[in-house]
């Protein structure tokens, strides 16, 4: 119903949530015949969280039509560095199918919703920067396809998967 209504569904994708969560489960390979489903081919999934620590099985999973992926999540979990590692991987194979996302969550009085998906945003975007200098750096891609990347993750991708049209 969401393919045929133009919405996109979104997969919780990423280890977490204490010691009685199953990881192997969250393996977003799992759901690769969903993916490949000809019924579904018009329906869009988009893999929340990065789906660590199954980040090069993502990776793979982004070269098929129907599959997204919003970084979200893993900036409150890992370091902008390690982040920008698996970030990197991705933009070089599919840099259309990443979409930035922040995650938040009360986790004490002192670190609550406002102050995570602060320090989220900071270590989403610093990890960004980390694997789009390093691609430039390295001579993968030019200065100005960085800035067009950066936009693309940071705003583009969403608008286009989601119908948004920016504002002026």
């Amino acid at each position: 119903e969401c393919g045929r209504l133009g919405m996109a569904v979104h997969l919780h994708a990423m280890a977490g949530a204490g010691g009685y969560f199953g990881i192997a489960g969250v393996n977003p390979v799992l759901l690769e015949p969903i993916f490949n489903d000809p019924r579904l081919r018009g329906t869009n999934f988009v893999l929340l969280h990065g789906g660590w620590p199954y980040v090069r099985e993502i990776g793979a999973l982004l070269q098929k039509p129907n599959v997204y992926l919003d970084i979200s999540g893993q900036d409150l979990l890992l370091p902008p560095h390690t982040e920008s590692q698996w970030l990197r991987e991705w933009l070089e194979f599919e840099p259309e199918k990443v979409l930035f996302g922040t995650d938040g969550y009360p986790y004490s009085d002192e670190l609550g919703w406002a102050e995570s998906v602060w320090l989220a945003n900071r270590d989403a975007r610093q990890a960004l920067g980390i694997a789009l200098t390093g691609m430039v750096r390295d001579g993968e891609i030019s200065r100005d396809r960085a800035i067009e990347i950066a936009r693309l993750v940071l705003r583009g991708n969403a608008e286009r998967l989601y119908g948004f049209r920016s504002q002026p």
